[in-house]
Order: structure tokens, then sequence, then C-alpha cells
């Protein structure tokens, strides 16, 4: 993905959350569900990182895929656009390359952090 390309995925989109809500019919699990994700993004995005630093290809499929599966769920966008780009690069055993998007990490998780924080009404 090109930076241009990235810089047009928004960090967060509430439409994802909206829609959890109205599908379990219950706000409170939404909150909740999206109060676990945040805690659990940084550790998410060390797993990632490594693996990739050790070069181990299954790690970092099992990790990449728990992030984007997870961010697409809470509507963190760019993280799941990069999720999916390390998936690819991981896939086709460019450790390399999957290393370079992954670099991006830390930086869309904080913009995402603080979104996400911003949308349940909590200080980021």
């Amino acid at each position: 993905m090109s930076e241009s390309t990235l810089s047009a995925v928004p960090a967060f989109d509430a439409a994802a959350l909206v829609r959890m809500a109205i599908d379990v019919n219950d706000r409170a699990f939404t909150s909740v569900f999206a109060t676990r994700y945040r805690q659990m993004l940084a550790g998410r995005v060390n797993r990632i990182t490594s693996a990739l630093l050790k070069a181990d290809v299954d790690a970092a499929l099992d990790a990449t895929l728990s992030l984007k599966v997870s961010s697409v769920t809470v509507g963190t966008c760019e993280l799941a656009d990069l999720a999916l780009d390390i998936e690819d690069n991981v896939r086709r055993f460019d450790v390399t390359a999957a290393r370079t998007v992954a670099s991006r990490l830390p930086v869309a998780a904080a913009r995402a952090d603080h979104a996400l924080a911003e949308y349940l009404g909590l200080s980021a």
C-alpha cells in the first residue's frame, strides 16, 4: 500500500461498532468490546513486531490475523489495512517487506487508540 493510499484510510470508522451494537442489541457490550480491543492493541502490535524480528512466519501470520480480524470488527480501518498488507507479505515469505509495513503499526495504533477513546468518551 502506498503512503498516499494509506493516508486516505481513516484510523477509525464508528459504523463498525454501530453495526455491532445493532447486531447484538447491546450498546454496553460494544463499549466493553472496544475497550478490551484497546487494552490488547499494544500486545497485538508487539507480537507482530517480535515475530517478524525473529523471522517466525507462523507466529507473524497468527499475530497479524488477530490484529486484522479484531481491527475490522471494531472499525480501525488503517490498522486493518496495514495488517492485510503484512499478511500478504508474510504469506509470500517476504519478511523484509512485512517488517517495513509493520514499522508503521505503532503510529497507526496510537491514532486508532485515540479515536476509540474519543468515541468511547474517554481520554486517550
